[in-house]
């Protein structure tokens, strides 16, 4: 392998990490692993998530290397992604924010600090098991993946604009290759985000009060966070 080639798939994984870390990538995963508690299950949820992110990753470079040709996509449609991305994570933020603070306000720490989930409030996540839900089946998994893929609408332009320098450069199974470095990047980060918010909330799920004060706070974040991209959108607009 030439040290080009190596440097290439290299350049693609980074940009598989620096693009799961994004804010609102975050976000996401954090709104879907702090009921969990727990770090390894978390990290599978990170996984789901990525699974159905990268796929829709992996249409779009389709679309931009087969259909369009180009690099370029009309600014609608990020314009149309970063909407949708910014609903979606203002809905998780708020139901987060609202079991969090009914968790804590009904916490008993002497004798609830193993239970609280089932006495929980039903206010469940859209697209994901209900709170209750701790078989984590295949269903629960698809709709994760699903939710991983709303956050995708918006064309990942950085790793278009690397593609169209490799292709020309290295052919199309460099290209290939590099997709998949990328997609790699992409799935090990979001686990560990997903294991590392699991971790802490596990952690402080041995305190009921703790547990509960935590999540309204990562869920007002979230929402703070989904405006943030909201206005940031429509500031242009108005």
């Amino acid at each position: 392998m030439s040290v080009t080639f190596l440097g290439a798939l290299a350049t693609a994984g980074a940009l598989g990490v620096t693009h799961a870390l994004e804010p609102d990538h975050v976000a996401g995963i954090s709104s879907l692993t702090s009921r969990y508690g727990d770090a390894r299950l978390s990290a599978l949820v990170g996984v789901c998530f990525s699974a159905g992110h990268v796929a829709l990753v992996v249409v779009w470079l389709g679309l931009a290397a087969l259909v369009l040709g180009s690099t370029a996509f009309p600014a609608i449609l990020d314009t149309l992604g970063t909407i949708v991305v910014s609903v979606a994570l203002g809905v998780f933020g708020a139901l987060l924010a609202i079991r969090g603070y009914r968790a804590a306000a009904s916490a008993h720490a002497h004798d609830r600090a193993h239970d609280h989930e089932h006495r929980d409030p039903h206010v469940h996540l859209p697209l994901v098991g209900g709170q209750d839900d701790h078989t984590h089946g295949t269903r629960a998994y698809l709709k994760t993946g699903l939710v991983g893929a709303l956050f995708t609408l918006s064309p990942p332009l950085s790793m278009i604009a690397f593609l169209g320098t490799v292709i020309p450069a290295q052919g199309v199974p460099a290209a290939g290759l590099s997709v998949g470095a990328y997609a790699v990047g992409i799935t090990a980060t979001m686990a560990l985000v997903g294991a590392g918010v699991g971790g802490l909330f596990g952690l402080s799920r041995r305190h009921d009060r703790a547990f509960g004060v935590l999540r309204l706070v990562t869920g007002v974040a979230v929402v703070a966070l989904a405006a943030s991209l909201g206005a940031s959108v429509l500031a242009p607009v108005f």
